[in-house]
């Protein structure tokens, strides 16, 4: 009977993904109380449940292609208009291009492996070259390659080419991102594209945000529907993306995240490396990250901020420090959103008129979860010289 009752309540799970978490949740104390299951045998459907909703949730704004049990297929195209005048005088640009044009296969063999392989067919700089963010021109190439063991809800292990845990706009997907482009000081220190022309770059390059090495990831003191707190440790190359490392020694990364109240997040990020910059790639130098970041997250509107500090070198090291503030309005529920952004970076503090605040304005139009359009025009102001590098960028992406 028992054998009965929960092979019946398992198709339940697995058929019906309208039944809210809390109902279940009601139905397995019932069943406990009633004597027809154990504790332990709740405990093990809830984790079967939750892992069952955590993967519909990961392809909720997408249309992926099942190819059997094991693998999804799912992916993603940006056709931005750019219009920009670069700050080195008669260089202008105003054109189309593809953004990014990706391709993202993950598969599920069992409650516990997961592994993902994401591809890029736009051609990006990587590490240990002579393209102006910091490395040679590669394309197609590999952003994330890993793989996962989920033994318990507080202790995943990943493994792999994954994102640097660092800073939540750095961890934003980048089809998911609230505007065209990332704030400066996310792009300048955490190993992503920068602005090359005024030395907004990191000292390892581009990166794309991404590192290799092995990551524990879980979740800690679960309240009612969410957990506490989440945390993340990582051990890395520090070396960037599809090489290998070029030194001795491991980089580590840490993020703390709490939760307390359902739509707020306050977190904090630390990085400590000895890395080969670009600049000179026979010394090892040090480079240290600080971070700090809160999230608020309502249905119609939200707002976040991060701030974030960095070091480079090992005697009289050079600092850089910089912070935005964001806030967004659904004008038109699920479909049409205004974004304003405060961003400021200064590139090294130890100078003056060095610098440059953003103001940024976005418009997002949600077609469906598949398709959206977003506008985006930045008003810069840097100190020093007058420089006249505002941006207009409009841009259309398509999933599937």
């Amino acid at each position: 009977m028992r054998f009965t009752t929960i092979a019946l309540l398992l198709a339940a799970f697995f058929i019906t993904t309208t039944v809210k978490a809390q109902t279940t949740d009601d139905i397995l104390k019932l069943m406990v109380k009633k004597g027809t299951i154990t504790e332990k045998e709740a405990d093990s459907l809830r984790k079967e449940y939750a892992t069952k909703q955590h993967r519909e949730e990961a392809i909720a704004d997408s249309f992926p292609l099942r190819l059997g049990r094991s693998l999804s297929l799912s992916g993603y195209s940006q056709v931005v208009y750019t219009n920009y005048e670069h700050p080195s005088p008669g260089k202008y640009y105003d054109g189309f291009s593809i953004k990014r044009a990706r391709l993202d296969l993950q598969g599920h063999f069992s409650s516990q492996w997961d592994y993902r392989l994401l591809f890029d067919f736009v051609g990006q700089s990587g590490a240990n070259g002579t393209a102006p963010t910091g490395g040679q021109l590669i394309s197609p190439f590999l952003v994330e390659a890993f793989m996962i063991y989920k033994p318990f809800t507080w202790l995943n292990i990943k493994a792999g080419q994954m994102i640097v845990a660092f800073s939540e706009e750095n961890m934003t997907q980048d089809r998911n991102l609230d505007m065209i482009e990332r704030p400066q000081v996310v792009n300048a220190l955490v190993g992503r594209k920068g602005d090359a022309a005024n030395g907004l770059v990191d000292s390892i390059g581009n990166q794309n945000g991404r590192d290799i090495g092995i990551q524990a990831v879980g979740s800690l003191v679960k309240l009612q529907d969410r957990y506490l707190l989440d945390y993340f440790f990582q051990v890395l190359d520090g070396a960037g993306i599809n090489t290998l490392d070029n030194n001795q020694s491991k980089d580590l990364d840490g993020r703390l995240i709490f939760h307390p109240l359902k739509a707020l997040s306050i977190g904090g990020s630390y990085y400590n490396g000895y890395d080969r910059f670009t600049s000179n790639l026979n010394k090892d130098q040090k480079r240290v990250r600080w971070g700090t970041e809160v999230v608020l997250n309502e249905d119609i509107w939200s707002v976040k901020g991060e701030y974030i500090k960095g070091q480079e070198g090992n005697h009289d090291p050079t600092t850089h420090d910089g912070w935005f503030g964001q806030a967004a309005w659904y004008v038109i529920p699920k479909h049409l959103e205004g974004i304003f952004r405060y961003d400021s970076y200064d590139p090294n503090t130890a100078k003056t008129q060095v610098k440059s605040t953003y103001y940024d304005f976005g418009l997002n139009y949600f077609f469906n979860v598949w398709t959206k359009l977003q506008l985006y025009y930045s008003l810069r102001n840097q100190e020093g010289p007058t420089i006249n590098n505002n941006m207009l960028e409009a841009q259309l992406q398509l999933a599937f």
